[in-house]
């Protein structure tokens, strides 16, 4: 006969007394989480008896297991076969292809612009380039120009001086004559 472990649980803040070959630990865990559960269906709906909450637990706590059944009779098959096994690699692998082969197309293309950015840049910086020569010559033309036009303003002053200082003596030798006849 196997030793018989014995421990004193609380389940919704009532005692119970568990038996089992299963360790201790264990045994409180099991305790703990049906306590866990059976407060989350009372606070799901205060209004529930105990003997509601316990049967709604269960149900509860059976559906979880019943998933987890059906789960692992899905991994067994997988495990236990091996065609399975390589189809889902080969689709895996399939699906990482086709990934990687959008993406390089992608790549590829973003090389493309890039060239295509590259060469409009340096057409662009030429046209710019011969677009500042021409200013600059035009700049050169237009100060060449201004400081000619500025000297011939001066000329033009100065022949105005010139006409209105020989004018003024014209007038003062016509004025001469004037009193002289």
């Amino acid at each position: 006969m196997s030793d018989k472990n014995k421990v004193t649980v609380k389940i919704m803040d009532r005692d119970y007394t568990l038996v089992s070959e299963d360790a201790r630990e264990h045994m409180q865990r099991v305790a703990n989480f049906v306590d866990d559960k059976m407060r989350e269906t009372y606070n799901g709906n205060k209004k529930l008896s105990t003997s509601m909450i316990g049967v709604l637990t269960a149900l509860n706590i059976a559906d979880e297991l019943f998933k987890v059944i059906i789960e692992k009779e899905e991994l067994e098959k997988r495990i236990n076969s091996p065609q399975y096994e390589l189809k889902s690699a080969r689709d895996e692998l399939g699906a990482v292809v086709s990934e990687y082969e959008k993406r390089s197309q992608a790549y590829e293309k973003m090389i493309q612009e890039f060239s295509r950015l590259i060469d409009s840049s340096n057409i662009y910086e030429t046209g710019v380039a011969q677009l500042k020569k021409r200013m600059d010559k035009l700049d050169i033309d237009l100060r060449t120009k201004e400081e000619n036009l500025r000297k011939s303003r001066n000329e033009v002053l100065e022949l105005e001086k010139e006409f209105s200082h020989k004018e003024g003596q014209s007038s003062m030798i016509d004025f001469d004559d004037e009193t002289t006849k």
